[in-house]
């Protein structure tokens, strides 16, 4: 039996233990399920509101989708208008991705890479500032940032080669003599199993 099955109600959670209030969920449905990978399809709600990292609001019809491989250090999320025209995507940097029954967890590492086509820069690095404040305030270790930004200056750097229509290896994973004991204490801590 599959883990997921299409249609089916889908919740991510984008967790930030160190953040007070309410938890961040991503809600959508499953578009396809291979078993290693779920892909998950959104509607936007909220015309007027500003996308987080895009530089564009929402519009009515707006939806998207999000990419979640089993084990990664990245989610793949794309925004699209009605028309199908792409806003962009905003690749998340986070703890390995947990697949379990009806949700997905992991905990966000704050640093984001973002792809906005019709901008003249296509590629950047954002939020490094709220990484270097999580990890000045003691929510994660310095060690944990130092491999996140890595998968994502990786990342970054395959982004800006990309022509944003072929396929792109965008599932970057951290070396394995860079998952230091301390690194694997902090993904083990937080592991929802």
């Amino acid at each position: 039996m599959h883990l997921y099955e299409k249609g089916q109600p889908l919740t991510v959670h984008h967790g930030k233990p160190w953040r007070r209030g309410k938890p961040i969920q991503m809600r959508g449905h499953v578009a396809s399920f291979d078993g290693e990978r779920v892909r998950m399809t959104r509607q936007f709600r909220s015309p007027g509101s500003a996308y987080d990292g895009l530089y564009a609001k929402q519009q009515r019809g707006d939806h998207g989708t999000i990419e979640l491989p089993r084990g990664a250090w990245v989610a793949r999320r794309r925004y699209l208008r009605h028309s199908g025209k792409l806003i962009g995507e905003l690749y998340n940097i986070q703890t390995p991705i947990q697949l379990l029954p009806r949700e997905v967890r992991y905990v966000d590492l704050e640093i984001d890479v973002a792809w906005l086509p019709h901008r003249p820069e296509r590629v950047m690095l954002q939020d490094v500032a709220e990484m270097e404040e999580a990890v000045a305030r003691g929510h994660f270790p310095r060690a944990v940032a130092e491999v996140a930004r890595e998968v994502a200056e990786e990342l970054a750097r395959r982004l800006g080669q990309w022509d944003g229509a072929s396929e792109l290896a965008w599932d970057v994973r951290p070396a394995p003599e860079r998952l230091l004991p301390v690194v694997e204490a902090f993904i083990q801590r937080h592991l929802f199993t």
